[in-house]
């Protein structure tokens, strides 16, 4: 430190600002070159979730319905299809 609590310009980001060079953020590199390439992965990350969230509603939404009928056809009280269909 210098005489009088002052820092010099060779210091914790002093040179930096003394040069005149604005500073790159870290990650400014191809990724700002092209911007679309992000987003477009981004898209199609959160198409196939979308996909794969419908495909599972609709495959239970199929065999919720039909699960009584076939714990009723295995000899099972209809209290416990009730059981089996609320769990």
């Amino acid at each position: 430190m210098e005489p009088g609590g002052r820092r010099g310009l060779a210091s914790a980001g002093g040179l930096a600002s003394a040069t005149g060079k604005p500073r790159q953020e870290p990650g400014a590199g191809a990724e700002a070159r092209a911007p679309g390439a992000g987003a477009l992965r981004a898209r199609r990350f959160l198409l196939c979730l979308y996909l794969v969230g419908f495909l599972d509603l609709f495959g239970v939404s199929m065999v919720v319905p039909l699960l009584s009928l076939h714990v009723k056809s295995l000899g099972a009280s209809p209290t416990v299809a009730g059981i089996v269909g609320t769990s």
